[in-house]
């Protein structure tokens, strides 16, 4: 099967996942993110403002801002194929871009060197490859990034992925169930 395909199937998975189940889910990895953040003490992350069939982030948000913490979320440039991280401020803050994606209001406020990334996708390796949504924004970015990459996923996300050369893989997986410490793994295959 090819990504096109893949990436069909999985927003379907996700889709069709029971609300509630979602929901607990998503309570559970919105606490073990923050317990992570805490732990590390992050003062500041890239993460994405997301779309109904994505884990939401909005609760995760809401509480790292109310904690003062400096949250940027991703704003591409869809001409040059380009993103950066701008300075969250607020919900009241949000507009929609030319995707229909969720974006902070034009602010001055970059930032592309946060202490932490949380990056999207769809399917994910145990190594930490990932399929995302076809753009490359990500890998891009993160071929410039030095910081740490996480990802939040649900265990149904975890799949085969083939790598290809242009691909940056993230240091860590977490899902409800459990941490992967995918950085180690691809030591480990080495």
């Amino acid at each position: 099967m090819d990504k096109k395909a893949l990436r069909k199937e999985m927003i379907a998975t996700l889709s069709s996942m029971e609300p509630a189940d979602k929901q607990e889910c998503e309570e559970i990895l919105k606490n073990r993110l923050l317990d992570f953040i805490e732990s590390r003490g992050i003062q500041s992350l890239g993460i994405v403002l997301s779309m109904p069939h994505e884990m939401d982030t909005d609760g995760i948000i809401k509480h790292l801002t109310l904690q003062g913490k400096l949250v940027y979320t991703p704003v591409c440039d869809y001409k040059n194929k380009q993103m950066d991280f701008r300075r969250f401020i607020s919900f009241d803050k949000v507009v929609k871009d030319e995707k229909n994606l969720r974006i902070p209001e034009d602010t001055e406020d970059v930032d592309n060197n946060p202490e932490m990334i949380v990056v999207p996708g769809l399917i994910y390796s145990e190594d930490g490859y990932r399929i995302g949504y076809g753009g490359g924004y990500y890998d891009r970015f993160l071929s410039h990034y030095g910081g740490l990459k996480v990802s939040l996923l649900f265990e149904e996300q975890l799949g085969e992925v083939i790598a290809q050369n242009h691909d940056i893989p993230v240091d860590l997986l977490i899902t409800p169930e459990r941490t992967i410490d995918a950085q180690a793994k691809r030591q480990k295959d080495v």
